[in-house]
């Protein structure tokens, strides 16, 4: 557990998402019951909120299977805290990153938050999504190495 702690820290995403399904509600991707231990084998107890924060960063990162847990953490909480427009939003990024089992069921999550939605909270979700991806592409692009060009 710490060193998956001190990967999250670093901002690795595959840590942060992993250490959110941990604080989450122990059932991982594929459905199956987890029961997250620290490392001298006692039980962690849930925590939604610090899952989300965990899931948040990941998909930040552009994690896809953290931005579909995400946006189904905002689609499952209780009425008064839910957030089906937040949840639209992380599926449709979602989507974009994911194939098979997994993009279908980001898509039904989709077509299920969409359903809530009113027409001006759809256009500010998608608004978000294609805000998100302008800024994840400009981060890629920034982080891209300068080719090097040969001198004469």
């Amino acid at each position: 557990m710490k060193r998956l702690i001190a990967a999250a820290t670093k901002g690795d995403p595959d840590a942060e998402y992993n250490l959110g399904v941990m604080y989450d509600s122990r059932i991982d991707d594929h459905g199956n019951a987890v029961n997250p231990t620290d490392d001298n084998g006692i039980p962690i107890a849930s925590n939604r909120a610090e899952a989300m924060k965990w899931l948040r960063r990941a998909a930040e990162h552009g994690q896809p299977r953290a931005q579909m847990r995400l946006a189904e953490l905002y689609a499952d909480r209780a009425a008064a805290h839910r957030n089906c427009g937040r949840a639209y939003q992380w599926f449709i990024v979602a989507m974009h990153g994911l194939n098979g089992v997994h993009r279908q069921r980001a898509r039904d999550g989709y077509d299920s938050a969409r359903s809530q939605l009113t027409t001006t909270e759809i256009m500010a979700a998608e608004r978000r999504a294609r805000d998100w991806e302008r800024r994840r592409r400009a981060a890629n692009s920034a982080a891209a190495p300068t080719p090097l060009r040969a001198t004469q």
